[in-house]
């Protein structure tokens, strides 16, 4: 998204500089492509718009005010103006117009609209056809993307693991070192389904008895209908613990979002998991989870930000370790040119039954994680995450924190 918002900066300079020839020297349009041209986006909408009122034929301020709209993340005054411009008879004008629709759809999901618009523009003969192709390229380039993580950590509790908790005596602290692959292969253009698969090893300093190896298969669906982005996911994993079977679970994801006006969406999530774990230690949480999550979200220009209430029941073969938990998350996501920082909290109230006789957790999570490009394949990436689990049955409280330094190769996009 970066690289496509620096295309659109050079395309609004471009116009501006354009426009700026037929400009009367005191008059709004000039006063706009100015700011345009200084990159002031918020402070041109006022002339641009009054120099739009003035002639709503002129379709090249119409299209230097929807760059305004756009670049200052107001999505829904934009679009009609980067429409109606995209109908223009010139082609610079018009191909401007349908570079920032495709990146609307882009933003959006909607994969297969802004392929067509960018198919558009790389095969006119405007001075934007070089836009488009790059634009077309990244975009279909989603059709296959796959990624390589190698990540050194420091973990505070290694018996503390995603799905279950272990007693331990003594120290559980350790060094590990975290190799993960990833594949993403989307088969079709025009139906939105992915076929993905996930494979990690993390390899423990000293307490080799935790080294994890895990594999994640499956698909992702996903479609706009009438208005809304439908989800639909089912994936298989199967992970092993210090070389011996460990887990092997089924996951349904379902989910709808309908994004409303100004950025703002809204949204609903389902997911169920189905897990079998092998150990003894661990038995006792195989079982079935159910969590369901009502979001709230916001999408600026650099800046996204989600919010949702969540409510899950753990049922587990052990009855002392079924719950219901409800609570909230915050999440949000900066990106600053070549620098992406993403957080997010979670806190959970677990009510267990009543064989637990009476137990009640609040359960605290965190994570941060700051990501820097480096180059066009590679990045840098370093984090921390924390657990922090406390219970009115004070020996089944417990904390865990990690800390990580690595780097991702990875396909473009």
């Amino acid at each position: 998204m970066t690289k496509q918002l620096a295309i659109a900066a050079a395309l609004a300079a471009a116009l501006a500089s354009t426009s700026a020839h037929a400009a009367d020297a005191a008059g709004d349009l000039e006063l706009g492509v100015a700011r345009v041209q200084a990159g002031q986006y918020a402070a041109a909408i006022a002339p641009l718009l009054a120099a739009h009122d003035a002639d709503p034929s002129d379709l090249d301020t119409t299209l230097l005010l929807g760059i305004a709209y756009y670049r200052c993340g107001d999505v829904a005054r934009a679009r009609p103006l980067l429409a109606a411009a995209a109908r223009s008879p010139d082609p610079e004008t018009r191909d401007g117009a349908r570079i920032i629709l495709g990146m609307l759809a882009a933003s959006a999901g909607e994969t297969d609209a802004a392929i067509g618009y960018y198919d558009s523009v790389a095969h006119s003969a405007s001075s934007f056809a070089a836009s488009g192709a790059q634009l077309l390229g990244r975009e279909r380039g989603e059709r296959f993307a796959a990624a390589l993580v190698i990540r050194p950590e420091l973990d505070s509790n290694v018996a503390v693991l995603p799905t279950a908790v272990a007693p331990t005596d003594g120290s559980a602290s350790d060094r590990d070192l975290l190799l993960l692959a990833e594949l993403h292969v989307r088969p079709f253009d025009a139906f939105g389904l992915v076929l993905d698969e996930t494979a990690s090893y993390r390899k423990q300093a000293e307490l080799t008895d935790y080294d994890a190896a895990s594999s994640v298969s499956g698909l992702t669906w996903r479609e706009p209908l009438a208005g809304v982005h439908a989800l639909l996911g089912y994936h298989v994993d199967a992970s092993t613990l210090g070389g011996e079977r460990f887990q092997l679970g089924q996951t349904v994801d379902a989910g709808l979002r309908r994004t409303m006006t100004g950025g703002f969406g809204a949204g609903a999530s389902y997911q169920v998991i189905i897990r079998t774990l092998y150990p003894e230690a661990y038995a006792g949480y195989s079982g079935i989870v159910q969590t369901g999550a009502a979001k709230l979200s916001w999408v600026g220009r650099a800046l996204e930000i989600e919010g949702a209430g969540i409510v899950a029941r753990e049922s587990t073969e052990d009855a002392t370790l079924a719950a219901l938990a409800a609570g909230g998350q915050l999440a949000a996501r900066l990106r600053l040119g070549r620098i992406d920082v993403r957080m997010s909290g979670r806190v959970m109230d677990r009510r267990y039954d009543a064989a637990a006789m009476g137990r009640r957790d609040l359960q605290l999570r965190g994570e941060a994680g700051l990501y820097v490009e480096l180059m066009a394949n590679l990045g840098a990436v370093l984090g921390a995450t924390l657990l922090d689990d406390r219970s009115n049955v004070m020996e089944d409280s417990y904390v865990k924190w990690t800390g990580y330094l690595g780097i991702v190769v990875a396909t473009a996009p």
